[in-house]
């Protein structure tokens, strides 16, 4: 549905611990896409804010059952980027919470796939006031709710 579509990796890549065998197997499939797929790295917060405002949709497509909250998500809404993730208990948060975006079943990439033309498709339908992100998550906020919850388990 999108053949110009690009893909932009950032984060760590290379020499990922534990992951080396996985590497090996995907480089095959990444020379295929190679003119599609591009490798950005680590990024530093100036280059996170920049890269996040030129993306249409943001994907967290883990299959990780232990990975947690996923700020990505955060820093992508907020800069307009709605975003995929995976219906992992944290992951799957930042989308439910905002509307933002789409939460697809993991391991299923025939899903993954129609989340993110969804997504492409209805990106102005799903966009959300840059300061309504970020007051839903202000450190703040997460204090005060953090506060709350153990006074209640202390009540309790």
């Amino acid at each position: 549905k999108n053949p110009s579509a690009r893909v932009l990796f950032a984060g760590q890549y290379q020499n990922v611990l534990g992951e080396e065998a996985y590497a090996r197997h995907l480089a095959p499939l990444l020379e295929k896409v190679r003119d599609h797929w591009t490798f950005l790295g680590i990024l530093n917060p100036e280059e996170i804010a920049s890269f996040f405002s030129n993306c249409d949709v943001t994907v967290l497509p883990s299959i990780n059952s232990t990975e947690s909250f996923g700020l990505v998500q955060i820093e992508s809404m907020i800069c307009g980027a709605p975003v995929v993730a995976s219906d992992l208990p944290g992951v799957r948060q930042p989308v439910r919470m905002t509307g933002m975006g789409k939460v697809v079943p993991t391991r299923d990439s025939a899903r993954l796939a129609e989340g993110i033309n969804e997504v492409l498709a209805r990106r102005a339908e799903l966009a959300r006031p840059p300061a309504e992100i970020a007051a839903h998550f202000s450190p703040d906020l997460v204090a005060e709710k953090y506060e709350e919850l153990f006074l209640e388990l202390l009540d309790g």
